[in-house]
């Protein structure tokens, strides 16, 4: 079973953050020899929950994709090319996630979806990412703000965070939604989100997207939002309650942000 980790990581201090932004360059090479390491970005995140055009130098992402549970949670827990992160850091969370669904493409990557994907559990788990045309920078993130606001409003929405591997032309929503319903409402028929999702298809905003639903397995760590969220630390592989078919309308594939 393919499995993909979505790894949070704070730095407090002026020093703190100041190696974690040089390792946005000097990390790749050894995050590429981690063994059983698929896809992978690592990522910074923008001010607030990550939807602006200010970067914060205080949060930084990596999503990865790994073979089985079993080896993404050694590999999180013991790799050393990780070792950096998780010594300095003063905080850090670890989303495990099974893909249920997934469309498009993510720097020319398709997350695997198994045959026999289970059906979609609660919370949904939803990622999309745009790579936005330089041409429609301004139309994108214009519309930004008011689709930020909204969401926050959003009761049955439990997390969302936005990050992106450069800033401004890639953005990436990673968002938890205690509905699927809602989820799909606010995606299509919200005055923000759905009138932007209308125009940037009518006018070719993005030259490549990517969204995936994903079941939630497991949370490691602390993270305001996401410990708070499921009530304890570690495996929900075993929950079987609340669940909701994973044929249903996907929220943000024609996304242009949050979702």
């Amino acid at each position: 079973m393919t499995v993909v980790t979505f790894s949070l990581f704070g730095f407090a201090t002026p020093r703190q953050r100041l190696w974690a932004f040089s390792q946005m360059g000097l990390a790749k090479p050894s995050l590429r020899k981690i063994p059983d390491l698929g896809f992978f970005k690592l990522m910074g995140t923008g001010s607030g929950a990550g939807f602006s055009t200010r970067p914060n130098f205080g949060v930084y992402t990596l999503l990865a994709e790994w073979p089985s549970m079993t080896v993404a949670r050694a590999r999180i827990a013991s790799s050393a090319a990780l070792e950096g992160h998780r010594r300095t850091a003063d905080r850090m969370a670890t989303l495990y996630l099974e893909p249920v669904c997934s469309r498009g493409r993510w720097d020319g990557h398709r997350f695997e979806v198994a045959a026999d994907a289970p059906e979609q559990r609660l919370p949904v788990v939803a990622l999309t990412r745009a790579s936005i045309r330089p041409s429609k920078l301004f139309r994108f993130w214009s519309r930004v703000p008011a689709i930020s606001d909204t969401v926050e409003r959003e009761d049955m929405r439990r997390f969302m965070i936005g990050t992106g591997e450069i800033p401004w032309l890639h953005q990436v929503t990673v968002s938890l939604w205690q509905s699927a319903g809602a989820m799909e409402r606010f995606s299509r028929d919200s005055a923000t989100h759905g009138e932007a999702v209308r125009l940037a298809y009518r006018e070719n905003w993005f030259s490549e997207y990517c969204f995936t639903r994903f079941n939630l397995l497991a949370i490691e760590g602390d993270w305001q939002g996401l410990t708070d969220m499921s009530g304890q630390n570690g495996d929900l592989s075993g929950k079987d309650e609340d669940r909701t078919r994973s044929g249903a309308v996907s929220l943000a594939a024609r996304s242009v942000t949050a979702g």
